[in-house]
């Protein structure tokens, strides 16, 4: 029995190291698409002014790595949700209830203050969204431009204020729904 403990105690140990891997890895993934999204703003910024033809052609790019960057979101917080169900599940048979049970938090008077269970990973999936919808759109109101150079003068009031209730109603879905989930028992 002590040897299949020990067993149980490697694994948590494994499960818990390569959890915290992934962890790191997530930010350090996404510190690499940020460089090539702030490279694109940067030159979107700077040849709009001069060639909007060759802003469409960044504005696809920075569409496309905002893209590969919300994947990868989804992808390393798949392999840390797997890494997480590990270490619960070693947990229990180490007798171990270090991750399993959530403290009590400290209660702010003022409740802006408060703690809450937001979940990181959901909220950077959330900010990466909507950076990969914001470089498709943008390249989508150019593309139309080069077509009819006064689709923008035509559009603008109604494309401000479409874009502001999307981002009103994102802002919404991601108070609603990047909360924590709570883990289901078998």
């Amino acid at each position: 029995m002590d040897e299949q403990k020990n067993d149980y105690e490697k694994s948590f140990n494994i499960s818990l190291e390569t959890r915290n891997f992934e962890i790191e890895l997530f930010w350090k993934r996404s510190i690499f698409f940020w460089g090539f999204i702030t490279a694109s703003f940067i030159a979107f910024a700077q040849l709009y002014k001069i060639n909007s033809g060759f802003a469409v052609i960044i504005a696809n790019f920075g569409f496309i790595c905002s893209l590969a960057w919300t994947l990868a979101n989804r992808g390393s917080k798949f392999w840390q949700e797997n890494w997480e169900q590990k270490v619960a599940e070693y947990e229990k048979n180490i007798d171990l209830d270090l991750f399993s049970r959530i403290e009590k938090i400290q209660m702010h008077k003022f409740c802006i203050l408060r703690a809450r269970k937001y979940s990181v990973g959901k909220l950077a999936i959330c900010l990466s969204d909507y950076t990969t919808i914001f470089w498709f759109l943008t390249s989508l109101v150019l593309l139309l431009n080069e077509l009819n150079p006064s689709f923008i003068q035509i559009h603008k009031v109604v494309g401000i204020i479409s874009f502001w209730v999307f981002t009103f109603i994102y802002f919404l879905y991601v108070i609603i729904f990047a909360k924590t989930t709570e883990k289901l028992d078998d």
